[in-house]
């Protein structure tokens, strides 16, 4: 079972670099509302994730551009949980264009779980692991 979100974006003018294409940069605020969404819609949040003693800061981001987008254009960003071993979040995300369908963005993304201090969790939270039972295992 594959867990997914869609989030609709509006690429706005401050979003955009001197040549009128979305800054690259902006995608990764684009990605950050899709895992935000996807928290609320899988019960996932960040602040759950913190009220349980951890974070999931941001170990690997790997972004392949497509093609561009600009101003007004209204983009589709699709997030989708990829199950792994380990104490982990990976997502794979897919950024289309909706007039077009077009293929503006792929990325990936790997965070992973450190407590409250910051100290790197090797063993797999028992929050995540329940999360896991319940969202991913069925």
């Amino acid at each position: 079972m594959q867990l997914s979100t869609v989030i609709n974006v509006r690429v706005r003018f401050s979003e955009v670099d001197s040549i009128r294409m979305v800054w690259h940069g902006s995608y990764v605020a684009y990605l950050e509302d899709a895992r935000e969404a996807f928290g609320r819609e899988h019960g996932l949040e960040y602040l759950y994730m913190f009220h349980q003693g951890y974070l999931a800061p941001m170990y690997d981001l790997h972004l392949q551009y497509q093609q561009t987008a600009g101003i007004d254009d209204l983009l589709t960003v699709r997030i989708t949980y990829h199950p792994c071993r380990g104490s982990k979040l990976m997502f794979d995300y897919l950024v289309t264009r909706q007039s077009d369908q077009a293929v503006i963005l792929k990325a990936t993304s790997i965070q992973l779980f450190t407590d409250l201090n910051g100290e790197l969790q090797l063993s797999e939270p028992d929050f995540f692991a329940q999360w896991k039972r319940q969202h991913v295992n069925g």
